[in-house]
């Protein structure tokens, strides 16, 4: 009895030290086992690239598909004016986001080889873009035409934009109202879509524009004009102010608006409040 007891601060040392390594081992079991299943999840994501061959020229689409069974609501990723491949990283990390969350996502090249070439400067950027929206909105509408039939039951679609990409997704859904939502990062009304032109808007779904009010390149009245010609439609608008932002966000200011991309998407496509 005597030893017993003077072994047992001992005993009850060793013990102790072993079961906090215990419970560091099943902790580490356990990170690892929800790091496998979320990356298993993630990896559900199925991405596929296409040409597909539309009425006004081949175009690339790259497809980040929501994983599980049956149609999910779509969404179409417009790139910039400096064409996709300089940013194609931010585009596509978008484009897994929005599929991570249940979105079928699809990210459109819609320059050809003249495209690219015409987007070495602003002016002939600006130049190539107003020569160019009509053929390039028919060819996102024909890629909606090829989303919505590969289902049996119509599911709703939304678009999102940046910068000229937000123009031309204003384009696109201002004349196919198959568009049940739109979100314009730093863009506006394209000028060959204004009051008192050949071919005004007069029909917009609902839309999320989100500017910063530091924008030199597409300053943030253009933003302003676009979700006031929303409302005056009788369509839901609003309007995300980044102060101090340029065309182009910071982290911070990224961050909060892919959220509310998301969160507008989710109200608009799936019904969630």
């Amino acid at each position: 009895m005597g030893v017993t007891k003077a072994m047992s601060p001992f005993l009850s040392f060793i013990y102790g030290q072993n079961m906090r390594r215990v419970i560091t081992i099943c902790w580490c079991l356990l990170a690892v086992i929800i790091g496998w299943f979320g990356s298993a999840h993630a990896g559900d994501i199925q991405v596929r690239e296409t040409t597909q061959h539309t009425t006004r020229g081949p175009l690339v689409v790259k497809a980040f598909l929501a994983a599980g069974q049956g149609l999910h609501p779509a969404i179409i990723v417009l790139h910039g004016s400096q064409g996709l491949e300089k940013y194609r990283g931010f585009y596509e990390r978008h484009a897994t986001q929005l599929a991570q969350a249940g979105f079928d996502t699809y990210v459109l090249n819609y320059y050809n080889e003249q495209d690219v070439a015409c987007s070495k400067t602003v002016e002939t950027r600006r130049a190539n873009f107003s020569r160019r929206i009509g053929d390039w909105s028919q060819m996102v509408s024909d890629v909606v035409t090829e989303v919505l039939a590969q289902g049996h039951k119509a599911r709703p679609v939304g678009i999102v934009g940046f910068s000229q990409g937000g123009f031309l997704g204003t384009s696109v859904a201002s004349r196919d109202k198959r568009i049940a939502a739109l979100v314009v990062y730093y863009g506006g009304i394209p000028a060959q879509r204004r009051a008192g032109g050949k071919h005004p808007i007069t029909h917009m779904p609902p839309l999320l524009e989100l500017h910063g009010d530091a924008d030199a390149v597409v300053p943030i009245e253009k933003g302003k004009e676009l979700v006031e010609l929303t409302r005056s439609l009788g369509q839901a608008a609003e309007m995300v102010v980044y102060p101090g932002a340029g065309h182009g966000f910071n982290r911070s200011a990224a961050t909060d608006a892919e959220q509310r991309t998301l969160e507008f998407f989710q109200a608009r496509l799936m019904g969630k409040r």
